[in-house]
């Protein structure tokens, strides 16, 4: 006999609050974990990111800072003729104190491959409608030499030849795009360069003796005619070289024979011109400006935002002998000149030698530069609690300690420093 099995009976039972509560709980736990380590991953990839476009800026900025240093004096006239010629360089503050064709005392007022200032800061208003404050405290350097501008002309030379008929046209390179162009006209310097006994060479700016204003050729028409004569050999030892400074349609001549840049760090009054990441008020950006042959104003170029600090260190042979006494940037107040001796250099001595054009050319072996930039954004979650030296030596340089960095409101920053060393190809010490 077989027994009948009940069907199991359905129920509508379901989940209990209890365990709908528990389940929402460990939901809610799951995704909080979630939310932090995304939040983390994303705070950390922004980090990195802004501190990669850091150092991409300064790659590419301080590189075009390294190819000027190395240029430093190419060019460049040494010497000119009885009467010397008048130009001018900057025609704003505060660059128009590193000029050389006036403000300043220097022999037969020749440019000098290299002008410092220590410790400079001031304004330029007159160059764009936006106001540049140099930071205050920075270093301020200023490169002349003809190969410092962006046009392409100043990356052209060639030389000519004594022929005597004064008929000779200038050498032509095999490659069209090295030459000299008319339309625009390429403007010219042209320089006799000359050997002593000795094997000393000076090369002596030429232009027309009537007219010291004009100190270029335009690059004629047609580049196989002859030469104005004014600018021609005058006798078989003679080579003059001829290097391009502009190329444009102005009418306008150089107002100096050879261009200038200059570097320093400056915080612009239109603040949509600076990133709002950057540390305020006590920061700016490392710029390269070129000073305009048309009216002496700067046009400005950005390097690297977020800049807290340059300082520049020349290498010095005093007596020839190898032994490198090091100095701080020019001031004009002696006392001030930051200096490591160790053959008998005097603060004295070494503002000599930064006032003179010769000297510079004999004696300065190299040049350091220090950057102190912000790497990525404030950072609430770090403090820096070391101290920062923008050099190797802090006595020719600058230091930052804690209290100097927290006075300055840096201490949730990241610093890194830039260093660039550099020795000038086209001086005679090198």
């Amino acid at each position: 006999m077989f027994r009948q099995v009940q069907p199991a009976m359905k129920t509508n039972k379901g989940f209990t609050l209890l365990e709908l509560i528990i389940t929402m709980a460990l939901v809610i736990v799951v995704i909080m974990i979630t939310g932090s380590a995304f939040n983390s991953i994303l705070t950390n990839t922004n980090k990195l990111t802004s501190s990669e476009e850091s150092n991409i800026e300064g790659v590419v900025g301080l590189e075009m800072f390294r190819h000027d240093l190395q240029q430093a004096g190419f060019g460049l006239p040494q010497a000119f003729l009885d009467p010397a010629p008048q130009y001018a360089e900057a025609s704003v503050a505060p660059a128009n104190i590193l000029n050389d064709g006036q403000g300043i005392t220097v022999a037969g007022k020749i440019p000098r491959a290299i002008a410092s200032r220590e410790g400079f800061s001031g304004s330029d208003s007159a160059s764009e409608t936006t106001t540049y404050n140099i930071l205050g405290g920075t270093d301020y350097l200023a490169i002349k030499a003809t190969s410092v501008a962006t046009s392409q002309a100043s990356q052209k030379w060639t030389y000519l030849n004594y022929s005597g008929n004064g008929g000779k046209a200038p050498n032509r390179w095999s490659n069209s795009a090295d030459n000299f162009k008319s339309n625009p006209p390429d403007k010219v310097i042209v320089l006799n360069r000359a050997y002593s006994p000795t094997g000393k060479v000076t090369n002596t700016l030429v232009y027309d003796s009537t007219d010291t204003t004009h100190l270029d050729i335009f690059w004629p028409n047609n580049p196989t005619v002859i030469m104005v004569n004014a600018f021609n050999p005058t006798n078989p030892n003679q080579t003059y070289y001829l290097y391009g400074v502009a190329n444009d349609n102005t009418p306008h001549k150089l107002s100096m024979p050879f261009n200038r840049a200059d570097y320093f760090v400056a915080r612009p009054s239109n603040t949509a011109k600076i990133p709002s990441t950057c540390a305020p008020n006590n920061t700016g950006i490392l710029y390269r400006a070129n000073i305009n042959h048309a009216d002496g104003k700067l046009t400005y170029m950005p390097l690297l935002d977020c800049v807290a600090d340059m300082q520049v260190v020349f290498g010095w042979d005093i007596n020839g002998n190898g032994v490198i006494d090091e100095s701080g940037a020019y001031d004009s107040t002696v006392a001030n000149i930051p200096l490591s001796s160790s053959s008998g250099s005097t603060q004295q001595n070494i503002k000599d030698i930064m006032e003179s054009p010769e000297e510079i050319r004999n004696k300065l072996k190299y040049i350091k530069v220090y950057i102190m930039a912000q790497e990525g954004r404030k950072d609430t979650s770090y403090t820096n609690n070391a101290k920062i030296v923008v050099g190797d030596i802090e006595s020719l340089t600058k230091g930052y300690d804690v209290s100097a960095l927290s006075t300055k409101g840096w201490l949730n920053y990241r610093w890194k420093i830039y260093r660039i060393i550099v020795r000038p190809k086209n001086l005679a010490s090198n």
